[in-house]
């Protein structure tokens, strides 16, 4: 298939990888519609896409690169379990080391928030409320003085 400018055209895949490679290098999403023969539109849609995807491929892999340490973490302390069973010190530590570690990738020591709600659970809203006053800082200056002489 052509398009009107003569070019062949590409697959939505390839057009997602050269925009996204053009992209990288800093063009502008003008010049990169250009040079792919897309509108401005269709090229920043490619950018877009693409970074989603890539953005969806890099959660997979941290998820299995997560587990993937945690069955490392476990099989060290496995192994350094038996052997500070048998009073080896340095195997102790390091099956705390790990313990600390695994603990670490779970987020059982992840700082939390905690904030003051309402019954019902609603957050409360925090700050300073600034309420007009009936009289002048002078008057209020004086007023204050009066009742410090009494």
């Amino acid at each position: 298939m052509s398009q009107g400018t003569g070019k062949k055209r590409i697959s939505n895949n390839e057009l997602r990888r050269k925009a996204l490679d053009l992209r990288t290098i800093g063009l502008s999403y003008q010049q990169i519609a250009d040079q792919l023969g897309v509108s401005k539109s269709a090229a920043h849609r490619a950018v877009v896409k693409s970074l989603e995807a890539l953005q969806e491929e890099t959660k997979k892999l941290a998820k299995l690169n997560k587990t993937l340490d945690l069955q490392r973490l476990e099989l060290i302390i496995r192994e350094a379990m038996k052997l500070s069973l048998k009073g080896d010190l340095q195997a102790m530590d390091r099956v705390m080391k790990a313990i600390d570690r695994r603990a670490k990738i779970y987020g059982f020591e992840a700082p939390q928030k905690i904030s003051q709600t309402t019954p019902e659970g609603e957050e409360i809203q925090q700050g300073v409320v600034v309420v007009p006053s009936p009289m002048d800082l002078e008057d209020w200056v004086k007023a204050f003085q009066q009742k410090q002489d009494k």
